[in-house]
């Protein structure tokens, strides 16, 4: 299973360490209480054979004398709470030695007689403390870890958040902080990249509507007088062919303007494929000759239609001006509309073509400014509906797929 967050990821891990110290610390102990308990248990064997042959004669003065010179008491009968960590019996004499945390003790049985003794445990801070002195300097380090990459995680996962942001085209973004490390140093970088993008682009939207919107009068007025020339003359005719392709670039740059404001609202209505494909064709009467068109099987495509008839008319536009043999095919399938033009294989990937202005160098005789594939792509992503392409057999084929993006 993958897991894309950090924080998860880093809470396992260090979760893992922490179980790895106390399981060692576990094993430690449990191995330093077994050596323990042997030493302990070597000792008190040791002392048992040193007083049996006094106990064994009857001499119960050098017995006692010995058990009080090395701490132990002498009790009544053996004890229930403790736990036997070594037993040894035969016909005549058995030997018990148990313990608890704190004490330490045996049990001679001779003939039927009993001698019970007990002791408390002697040991220095550095053996009951050792490995507390040695884990718990590691879990602290680890915690205070932890605790260091949540601190260090937090700027990121803003700094993380703000770049989603503006991917998502919202360039005002900035970050505080007053960090002096190389995550403050980024985020500074970025406040500043954020910044000169913001500026730029605010630029050239400001540059682009300025154009569209100064354009639009004289291209009107130059229009007009053409219209009421009667006689039109060969350069009258190519004047007013050059006044359409202006006009063409005008309100390309309008349009890429007002899709790329965030500002714009989308129709949410219901047309026919062939509406759509009527409504882009309703820009280009003088070249109907030029455009072969199957209507197929019509389908209901949800969206603005005026909208996603500019996205249409900007694949037709696109392929009349750069087909090979004059001529264009449109044809609609299930839920899909297709534009095809017989043509030169692409110098580049199509996504560098989406971006504005990006042309091939081959192309830049042709009247154009790359707007029209950019204006496609973003009317396409405001419905969340997807732009395919590929080069079959020489010919340029964009197809529109009227089918809504998942997230």
């Amino acid at each position: 299973m993958f897991i894309a967050n950090l924080r998860v990821k880093f809470s396992i891990l260090f979760a893992m360490a922490f179980l790895f110290v106390i399981g060692l610390w576990y094993q430690t102990d449990k191995i330093i209480a077994e050596k323990q308990n042997e030493r302990i248990k070597n000792e008190t064997m040791l002392f048992i054979q040193s007083i049996l042959p006094n106990y064994t004669t009857g001499n119960l003065n050098a017995v006692m004398l010995a058990v009080r010179k090395f701490g132990y008491t002498r009790l009544q009968e053996m004890p229930q709470a403790f736990k036997i960590i070594e037993a040894r019996n035969d016909d005549m004499l058995g030997i018990k030695i148990f313990r608890t945390d704190k004490k330490i003790g045996f049990g001679v049985n001779y003939f039927g007689d009993t001698f019970v003794v007990v002791k408390n445990i002697e040991t220095d801070f550095w053996e009951a403390n050792r490995l507390k002195v040695f884990f718990l300097p590691i879990i602290l380090i680890l915690a205070i870890l932890y605790i260091i990459f949540f601190t260090l995680l937090t700027p990121l996962n803003k700094l993380s958040y703000a770049i989603k942001e503006f991917a998502k085209g919202k360039y005002d973004r900035s970050l505080a902080t007053d960090r002096k490390d190389e995550i403050g140093d980024l985020i500074r970088a970025f406040n500043f990249m954020g910044d000169k993008i913001y500026k730029m682009l605010k630029s050239r939207e400001l540059i682009l509507r300025n154009i569209g919107h100064e354009l639009k009068t004289p291209l009107a007025k130059m229009k007009l007088l053409l219209a009421l020339e009667k006689n039109k003359t060969k350069e009258l005719k190519k004047l007013e062919h050059y006044v359409l392709d202006m006009q063409k670039i005008s309100d390309n740059m309008l349009e890429f303007e007002r899709v790329n404001s965030g500002n714009i609202i989308i129709a949410n209505e219901e047309f026919l494929s062939e509406t759509l494909i009527f409504e882009a064709l309703s820009s280009f009467f003088d070249e109907e000759h030029r455009i072969e068109v199957n209507f197929g099987k019509n389908f209901i495509v949800r969206g603005d239609l005026r909208l996603l008839s500019i996205a249409v008319k900007n694949l037709i536009e696109n392929a009349l001006k750069y087909t090979k043999d004059e001529k264009i095919m449109i044809e609609c399938l299930q839920d899909k509309v297709i534009v095809k033009n017989k043509g030169d294989k692409l110098e580049h990937e199509i996504s560098y073509y989406l971006e504005p202005f990006c042309r091939d160098v081959s192309q830049m005789a042709i009247s154009g400014h790359g707007l029209g594939l950019s204006i496609v792509s973003e009317i396409l992503s405001l419905h969340r509906y997807q732009l395919e392409y590929a080069y079959v057999d020489g010919y340029h084929i964009f197809s529109i797929l009227f089918v809504t993006l998942k997230n």
